[in-house]
């Protein structure tokens, strides 16, 4: 390690001997590694704020190849413990994990909970038609027109917790000014002001990958694990009220349920 290195990781190097980073685990290497990394940020040593060494400082080091240097580094950003910016560096953002925003999976009313704990920061609008492939992604038929709200959800003091972009029916849809101070809560506002409550959501979950835009926004890495959710608000009637299209870093979100069985008699 050089000197500039040694600097930025604040002390000398743990050694492959030392009592702190004993390798006597069936652990992969890379969950080892990425286990002692956790210990040493824990300690301050880089404190929030600093840069990690680089991969191959970490090669060096522990001893390890650059795949296992790099596995190591995505299990700490999942962790939440640090940034990988391109170019940039990798930035320590906390000492210890966070735990996962967790929202309850069961009425209505739970959805309405998500939206008022995990605020909506609006940064962009538009009207626009439901062409082809939106509604084949929402699983509709095409056509209409539709307010889109784009923007990032967060609670006050947390990272961002989710990318959306929300689909209001036109006629449903409120003024552009208004969004900023509703923080979100466009249904319910829809339900007070333009008498049209929401009977039932149908909700689609799925498992991919960020991509590089969504990664940029939500401040995580391209092709770390991601939910996106897509939800379908309809009224009594059974009229589409408005569509939304969220995706939460993996490590961020958790989804909570509770079954119960059904019982005779």
């Amino acid at each position: 390690m050089s000197a500039s290195e040694a600097e930025l990781w604040g002390a000398a190097p743990l050694t492959a001997g030392s009592d702190d980073i004993s390798q006597e685990t069936s652990a992969p290497r890379y969950v080892w590694l990425a286990e002692t990394l956790k210990k040493r940020i824990a300690a301050g040593d880089p404190p929030v704020g600093k840069l990690l060494p680089t991969e191959h400082a970490l090669c060096e080091t522990y001893d390890v190849s650059r795949h296992t240097a790099r596995e190591a580094l995505r299990l700490l950003a999942e962790a939440g413990l640090i940034v990988r910016r391109r170019g940039a560096g990798t930035l320590v953002i906390a000492t210890e994990s966070k735990a996962a925003f967790s929202q309850r999976l069961g009425n209505v009313d739970d959805l309405m909970q998500y939206a008022r704990d995990a605020r909506l920061s609006p940064d962009a609008t538009a009207m626009v038609a439901l062409e082809s492939h939106l509604a084949r992604a929402f699983g509709i038929a095409p056509g209409g027109e539709y307010m889109r709200v784009s923007g990032l959800r967060a609670v006050p003091g947390e990272p961002p917790l989710a990318l959306t972009d929300i689909y209001i029916r036109a006629d449903l849809a409120p003024p552009v000014e208004k969004l900023v101070e509703m923080n979100g809560l466009i249904i319910e506002w829809i339900a007070s002001v333009r008498g049209v409550a929401t009977a039932r959501v149908d909700q689609a979950i799925l498992a991919g990958a960020m991509t590089e835009r969504e990664a940029q926004r939500l401040d995580c890495e391209a092709g770390a694990a991601a939910l996106r959710t897509r939800r379908r608000y309809y009224d009594k009637s059974g009229r589409v009220i408005a569509l939304s299209d969220t995706v939460h870093p993996g490590n961020r979100f958790v989804y909570e349920m509770s079954l119960l069985r059904e019982t005779e008699g």
